[in-house]
């Protein structure tokens, strides 16, 4: 197998300048943040991927003092905030890939891990609608089996095995999943 080179980065720019909408280009700027810090140099990464800015989505966030108050205090500003909305970004990204992610069990993951504190799906509604720009309102408390909030149980202590409880398993698998997604935060 012929072993290719490295991307440069600028490439990697150019290729997003083509798209036309903030949508269509984060996924370019994402990666460019991602093998920026990789390698060590962040903020050159920052300043090539807010070249794909289009302004109608705000600059990588860097005062969020207006996460709601459904957010757990600590999770509120700065550079937690700011990894929090990559994070839900990502989660949305994965969720279109994937029919078993829903939102209510991501609610729910984010409530176990203390990243929420609010039990109200209208509530998370609003909050992952204003992390991801053109998310529809009612998209997110329209997206899974808000009954998974009514246990009293966190998800880890959701039944492993499929025979017993099918669709526990199930969720418990995909909140497993949700969790690797979160981890980054919860361990800053």
């Amino acid at each position: 197998m012929t072993k290719l080179t490295a991307i440069p980065v600028d490439f990697v720019l150019n290729q997003g300048l083509q798209e036309h909408t903030e949508a269509k280009r984060r996924p370019y700027a994402m990666l460019i943040r991602n093998w920026a810090a990789h390698e060590g140099v962040a903020d050159q990464g920052e300043v090539a991927a807010s070249q794909l800015n289009l302004g109608k989505e705000p600059k990588l966030l860097t005062d969020l003092q207006n996460l709601p108050n459904s957010v757990a205090p600590r999770f509120r500003k700065g550079e937690k905030a700011e990894l929090l909305v990559k994070i839900v970004r990502d989660i949305d990204a994965q969720m279109k890939n994937d029919s078993n992610w829903k939102w209510a069990l991501v609610m729910r993951v984010m409530l176990d891990e203390g990243i929420i504190m609010v039990r109200i799906p209208n509530k998370f509604d609003e909050l992952i609608c204003s992390m991801i720009p053109g998310k529809g309102r009612d998209t997110v408390r329209k997206n899974g089996n808000y009954n998974v909030l009514d246990t009293k149980r966190s998800w880890r202590n959701w039944i492993e095995n499929a025979g017993v409880d099918r669709d526990e398993a199930q969720n418990r698998m995909v909140c497993e999943e949700i969790y690797g997604f979160l981890k980054p935060l919860l361990e800053k």
